[in-house]
């Protein structure tokens, strides 16, 4: 009786303990703030939009502000982020012992009553390793929404970039329109003068006539990015929302062997891949432990009749076991399929340390050109065709030249302006890409 009161108890503890899960919400939002700097709520109800501390769309956003209110509002990350609630009933589930299952038999005539209660003991050594099974698997998930969150972080920084370059776009292209509609009229005017050939002055009409079709495709496209961004950022794509004027910095010299050693440490693709390859390795411990399928029963019973001083009803409670024979299966098929799983998980990650490699080498040189790029078209194309433009205008005041030349150099000034907003657009995008791939923010967007 004292060995089936202890089996019990020890059954009711198991039973009733929850194996501990650290990979929660709240372990993906510490591994965000630590790699990224940026804030992620805890919960938020579906379809209610709520501002992060700090932010305000009154005043402007700037690009930090936008990525904090995607992180919060963001519908469809939110969505994601069920699949760790997910993972932490998987690891509850795995740390439960199966109940136990009562059988009784009345008694009927001289028929014994029977009662038979099985406990599962073979799940006393298989729950360890179910339970570093299930927390390996979680703590995949909970690397993969780290992966998402950088994935959303980029995504709004290209949004941000491609929002804030139309509008720049949008703005130059309408100077120049004017400007190219002024040398059309002057074009025509000189025709008429008999100063250039009609040539000429067709060429101009038509340059114009581009001029005005470019910029309306580009009013079109940045409706298109508005409502890309908005719904990014969880807003009504119709929302007007003003961005803070800012320029990339560009303050850190790394190599590209350093770059991988912090890709390498940090991606949260390459950590989850490693908690595949050891959930697998759980696995197959699981498989090895279910070979032989061992019962506990506890029998009790006594024989029907009325009760006497000659023949009193005899009462018994007995303990056995129930167990397979492993003669013919050894759980062959399932240890060879963990087995397997550890060999693809294996190649899985050797394989994504080559694509992370590869991914980072690309985004290192694409920064490389956009750094480059960038400090052209500021330091030296720019500040030439400012200088050209302003020498253009003392000529004409000095009556040197004619209007014509004045306005050719202020239209090759907008067209450089447009390359330069390109080029920093192109840099923020490049920087964007080097932080996702390596999985941590090393570089900043603006000043």
């Amino acid at each position: 009786m004292k060995i089936n009161a202890l089996l019990l108890v020890v059954l009711a503890f198991l039973a009733g303990c929850n194996p501990r899960n650290p990979y929660t919400r709240s372990y993906v939002s510490d591994r965000v703030k630590r790699q990224t700097e940026f804030e992620m709520t805890q919960q938020k109800p579906a379809g209610k939009f709520e501002l992060p501390p700090g932010a305000s769309l009154a005043d402007g956003i700037t690009e930090d502000e936008a990525v904090t209110i995607a992180l919060w509002n963001n519908e469809q990350f939110q969505a994601d982020l069920a699949a760790i609630s997910f993972a932490a009933a998987d690891v509850k589930d795995a740390g439960i012992i199966p109940n136990p299952l009562l059988q009784y038999l009345s008694p009927n005539g001289g028929i014994v009553a029977q009662a038979y209660m099985y406990f599962y003991l073979d799940q006393l050594w298989q729950r360890p390793h179910r339970i570093a099974a299930a927390k390996r698997d979680a703590a995949k998930v909970a690397e993969n929404m780290v992966q998402r969150s950088f994935t959303l972080i980029r995504d709004v920084q290209v949004a941000y970039a491609d929002l804030s370059l139309a509008r720049i776009r949008s703005k130059i292209l309408a100077e120049s329109a004017q400007i190219r509609m002024q040398m059309s009229y002057l074009a025509s005017s000189r025709l008429r003068n008999g100063d250039i050939s009609e040539l000429e002055a067709i060429t101009a009409r038509m340059d114009s006539a581009n001029a005005i079709d470019l910029l309306m495709r580009v009013q079109q496209d940045t409706s298109v990015f508005k409502y890309r961004f908005n719904t990014l950022l969880g807003l009504p794509t119709d929302t007007t929302i003003h961005l803070s004027k800012s320029e990339p910095v560009m303050n850190h010299n790394v190599t590209r062997e350093e770059l991988l050693d912090i890709a390498f440490s940090n991606q949260p693709e390459l950590v989850a891949s490693r908690n595949a390859i050891e959930a697998a390795g759980h696995r197959l411990g699981w498989e090895r432990s279910r070979i032989a399928v061992l019962t506990a029963v506890l029998n009790g019973q006594n024989f029907a009749g009325t009760p006497s001083a000659e023949k009193p009803i005899p009462q018994t409670y007995d303990l056995g076991i129930r167990t397979e024979i492993p003669i013919f299966s050894w759980n062959q098929g399932r240890i060879s399929r963990a087995k397997a799983e550890i060999e693809q998980a294996s190649h899985n990650y050797i394989a994504l340390r080559q694509r992370v490699a590869l991914t980072v080498s690309e985004a290192y040189a694409r920064y490389e050109l956009a750094v480059n790029s960038y400090q052209l078209w500021n330091k030296t194309v720019i500040p030439g065709l400012e200088q050209a433009a302003s020498l253009s205008i003392n000529s004409y005041g000095t009556g040197d030249i004619s209007y014509l030349p004045v306005l050719e150099a202020n239209r090759q000034l907008l067209d450089a302006k447009l390359k330069q907003a390109e080029a920093s657009a192109e840099l923020r995008r490049s920087v964007s890409q080097m932080n996702y791939s390596l999985g941590k923010r090393i570089l900043n967007q603006q000043k």
